[in-house]
């Protein structure tokens, strides 16, 4: 058999290169890599399909945000479970409706499987010792071993102020876990978060206390969450 040479030779890997990854982009709607650096593999399976079936469990952030995520969600003709509750966080251990992990194992046992998810904890976690690195990663770990592939999965990050008088440094806590979940967005193609945080900075009149907010900022949280699955699931 003639050997190609070598121009021929790379013209050729290339050749075979684009007719792996075009249908790819072209299944997906992705013309080009995005400015993240995914991959067209990767964007596929971020973009691939619509958001039929919506998942959310959170906390109270989620219990205020609730109403309006439903109302938005059901707008577009998307079945949707929209699952809060005060103080819950991700931990397998909390006790009864406390843990996330159960939360949604409750929910698939109950209703069947999504096609997306959102998860809206990390707040109670950093109260109940979740301040590192490595603490935080292993808490994100836990629940996406819960959340089975090919779900997809949004993960909104945190916004913890300071508390006067409290041990733990919060804001340096926030910090911690979601640069934790921004590395899982960017090693995991089936994970995106949601940027509460630089949304709700950019509005400190939103705050009732360290963590809470107001009508005002749960209608934006709620449209935030919204907006997101929409423009990633092309609906």
């Amino acid at each position: 058999m003639k050997k190609l040479s070598r121009p021929r030779l790379a013209l050729a890997s290339i050749a075979v290169a684009l007719a792996v990854v075009m249908p790819l982009v072209t299944q997906a709607g992705v013309g080009t890599i995005g400015s993240s650096g995914a991959t067209a593999k990767e964007q596929a399976i971020r973009l691939g399909s619509a958001c039929r079936r919506v998942w959310i469990v959170g906390d109270s952030l989620t219990i205020g945000s609730a109403a309006k995520i439903r109302s938005q969600l059901t707008a577009i003709d998307v079945e949707n479970i929209v699952d809060g509750v005060n103080g819950r966080r991700v931990s397998a251990t909390a006790p009864g409706l406390l843990s996330g992990v159960i939360a949604a194992r409750t929910i698939r046992a109950t209703n069947g499987e999504a096609d997306c998810w959102v998860v809206a904890l990390g707040t109670n976690d950093l109260s109940n010792g979740v301040t590192t690195s490595a603490k935080s990663k292993a808490a994100i770990s836990e629940m996406m071993a819960e959340i089975p592939t090919p779900a997809r999965v949004w993960w909104v990050n945190v916004d913890f102020h300071a508390v006067e008088g409290s041990t733990v440094d919060y804001p340096a806590a926030t910090q911690t876990f979601n640069t934790a979940l921004a590395q899982r967005d960017a090693s995991d193609a089936r994970f995106t978060v949601i940027d509460w945080y630089a949304l709700a900075e950019g509005h400190r009149e939103w705050f009732v206390d360290a963590v809470h907010v107001t009508n005002a900022g749960h209608s934006a949280r709620a449209s935030l969450i919204v907006d997101s699955l929409r423009r990633s699931s092309g609906r």
